[in-house]
């Protein structure tokens, strides 16, 4: 799946819905990396959620590329990726915020699936 050009030559994200099937689909060498590299990131938040942090990362990939914040998804013609970024609260059971964060996601524009995912505490 290519990202498509719109009428005045600017590049258009992958269709959210593809990303959104390929989570399920999260196995393997793509799940090994974000395990690999960001998962100690993912259970640091999952510790606020009494969850495991693959859960928690499923939950914020989907939310981030569901509604990514504005400006995103931004083009990076340096890797022909996608990133995806929103910002995510963790509450407690009263509805106090408990920390925020601002998961990446990045996606591959030739086919549209997740490469990697990781939390960030930078809004930007």
């Amino acid at each position: 799946m290519n990202d498509e050009m719109s009428t005045n030559g600017s590049r258009i994200a992958p269709s959210s819905v593809r990303t959104i099937m390929c989570l399920s689909e999260l196995h393997g060498q793509r799940r090994r990396h974000i395990a690999n590299g960001h998962g100690r990131d993912w259970e640091a938040l999952a510790a606020y959620t009494g969850g495991n942090w693959r859960d928690l990362a499923d939950f914020a990939i989907r939310q981030t590329l569901t509604t990514p914040q504005p400006g995103y998804p931004a083009y990076n013609a340096k890797n022909d990726t996608w990133t995806y970024k929103a910002p995510l609260q963790i509450k407690d059971q009263q509805g106090n915020v408990r920390t925020t964060f601002w998961p990446i996601v990045a996606v591959a524009s030739r086919d549209g699936r997740i490469i990697t995912s990781f939390p960030t505490r930078d809004p930007k």
